[in-house]
This record gives C-alpha cells, structure tokens and sequence, in this order.
C-alpha cells in the first residue's frame, strides 16, 4: 500500500464574505495549490461541507463543484459527519491513495454561514445532534456544552473565573495568525461580561460563525519526486464514535476520543509533548476535556496549565481562528502543514510530529490524524 503525503494545503482568512459565492471561495486557491505542488495531475477530488443542502439548497454539491471548476471528467464526491467533516474527507482521500485508488487526491472544504441570520445558522447547527430524540425537544450543542462545565466545576471545584483561561490563550495567539477570525486580545473581565449563551457559557467560550474554504493536496509514493520543498506524511488515522449525550455515565470523559487515541498509541510511538497538535475547541470547556483525555494536563486542572501549553491550537483554534464548520478540519490539516514545513506567519514548530482532532458535538464521533515532517 502507498503511503499519503501532503503536496500542498491552503486556505482563506475565516470572516464574512458577502460578496462571494462559496464556488468563488474556492477558487481563490484551487489551481494555486495544484500548480505550486508540481503534482501535474489530480485523479480524484473529495468535498467537505455541512450546510450544501440546507443553507446553500444545493445536493451533490461535489459534481457541481467540478463542473463550475472545469475539472470533470475526473471522480468527486461528498463527505459529511457533523463537524468533523472535514477531516473525515481528508481520511477518505488517505484511504483511497493507500488502496490504489488514486496517486492524487485533492480535498476541498467549504462553508458559508453568513448568508442568513444567526438564528437559521443554529437551527441548522443543532442537528448534529438527533433530531427524533434530542432536536425535537430543542436541546442544542451550548445546551450540552452548559451542562458539562457546571458538572466540571462542581466536580472539580474549579472557578468560573479560572475557566476563562482558555479563550484569552486563544484570543492572544489568533492575532498572529492571518487567517483568524477573530484577531483580538481579550482578558478575564470581557469574556464573563459578554452575552451568556447558555448559563454558564460565554458567548467568548465559543466559536464565531464565519465562511471559509481550506484544500488539501495529496499524493503517493510515486509523485512526492516532484514535491520539491518539506512535506508531511499521513502516518495514521483513527475515529471513534460515542453515546448520545443522555446516555453516559460520566459527562466528563470524553470516550470516542479516547478510543480513537488508545488506537493511535498502539499503532505509533511518538511524544505527543513535542508534537504540534490542534484540538476542536468548539466550546472552551471541551478543550479542557480534550487536553485532559490527551494526557496533556491532570484530569480537573487543565485550565491551571494553559499557559504552559506552547503546542496546541497555535492557530487560535476554532475559538478565534473560527470555525467553518466542514472546513474547519482542513484548516487544522493546513495549519500544521505549514507550522511544520514553511511557517505560518513566521511562528514555525520545531518538531517531527502534527496531531489534529476533530470531532462532533460533545464528543458524538471523534477522529484523530498523525502527521511526520519528512524531506
């Protein structure tokens, strides 16, 4: 079997594009990214989106993709698992490079979100979640999100003060990130006076809506001769689901995540301590969860160590960087592209290793992909 390789990954600054059509967004990078890879060819195109059908009212939103894009004749399909549907696309084109499907496979994530109000967004956002058991009842992921840090901070006996360390870490590394949405400091005070979403979460403890589009090129053994600067090699990718939200025992671990890194361990040794890693931070209390279940700090006191963190979420994560919800996936994949290769406005990482997690509401399914620098 072939081994997959990243050629080339870019992406848009996250923000409000009014004026341009999701295919427009698109297009800012497609032949960019092919031409400056010197891969002449790409035999298979994977699309990543969650609201085609429902925001943009468009089905099979991939064959429309290679039809505006002048690409047909060659394959294209769809990907979408909640959130983290872009990177499941990325583990579909890894799966067809190793089964010799493809040598080259370009993956496409896409979202716009600020066509309609906000309302219709989350309308839409909520269901992730199932619709005959949890939708109807108008429970939402903040919902979900409130219940787990009140659990948190009774268990643990940790502040709501002491909570907001995670999205001033964020806030503070978006500004040097280009892409980010959300370029701007804050402190304590602001993120507690801001609106409460769902008590006790913050409106600055969550994502903003914005439009994005992220690709990534990759390739086998065959083609990375032509690959002339540092790339990365897809070393591993494992995903897990979980039980519904109402069904746990423990609201506090998140499991799908923890069999998906348990796999990973026992396929790779690596020191994930210097490893580069971006973590789904929809929500800041899931980001102490996550840490927590990456063995990165002691279980209840994650956010006493954030400012010790100097690997994770340097982009700002989905908390300031933003999250287009089917692209947020591929934005992670290029940002430890370029952390690990050329630099992302100047801040390289001196190590071998990338992990990125994505996942879906709280822990709904969770997927986990390996990165090694090589070249």
């Amino acid at each position: 079997m072939d081994d997959t390789y990243i050629a080339n990954a870019m992406m848009v600054k996250v923000g409000r594009y009014f004026d341009e059509s999701y295919k427009e967004l698109i297009a800012k990078n497609l032949f960019k990214v092919i031409d400056e890879s010197n891969i002449d060819y790409v035999d298979y195109i994977v699309v990543s989106t969650l609201f085609s059908d429902s925001i943009l009212h468009q089905l099979d939103i991939s064959t429309i993709l290679m039809q505006y894009i002048g690409l047909t004749p060659r394959p294209s399909i769809r990907v979408e698992s909640g959130e983290s549907s872009g990177l499941s696309a990325l583990e579909v084109g890894y799966t067809l490079i190793k089964s010799g499907k493809a040598r080259s496979v370009l993956v496409i994530g896409v979202e716009k979100t600020t066509e309609y109000p906000t309302t219709t967004i989350n309308e839409n956002y909520r269901r992730i979640l199932d619709y005959e058991v949890e939708v109807i009842r108008n429970i939402t992921p903040p919902d979900y999100a409130a219940f787990i840090m009140k659990e948190y901070m009774k268990r643990y006996n940790a502040s709501r003060d002491e909570l907001t360390s995670w999205p001033i870490k964020m806030h503070d590394n978006a500004v040097k990130n280009p892409y980010a949405q959300l370029r701007f400091k804050v402190d304590k005070e602001k993120v507690l006076k801001s609106l409460t979403i769902a008590e006790p979460i913050k409106l600055l403890d969550t994502f903003p809506l914005g439009d994005g589009a992220a690709m990534v090129l990759l390739t086998s053994n065959d083609l990375l001769k032509n690959v002339a600067s540092s790339t990365l090699r897809i070393v591993e990718v494992t995903s897990s689901t979980n039980l519904p939200f109402y069904m746990r025992d423990n609201i506090l671990e998140f499991y799908g995540l923890k069999k998906a890194y348990n796999a990973l361990r026992r396929n790779v040794k690596f020191d994930i301590n210097e490893t580069v890693i971006e973590i789904h931070d929809s929500y800041s209390i899931y980001a102490y969860i996550i840490l927590e279940e990456l063995k990165l700090a002691t279980k209840g006191k994650s956010y006493a160590t954030i400012d010790e963190l100097s690997n994770v979420n340097l982009s700002g994560g989905l908390k300031a960087r933003g999250h287009p919800f089917g692209a947020t996936g591929l934005y992670q994949v290029t940002e430890i592209y370029k952390y690990l290769t050329s630099g992302l406005n100047g801040i390289k990482f001196n190590g071998k290793y990338g992990l990125v997690h994505s996942m879906s509401g709280p822990d709904y399914n969770s997927r986990l992909c390996l990165f090694e620098k090589v070249m």
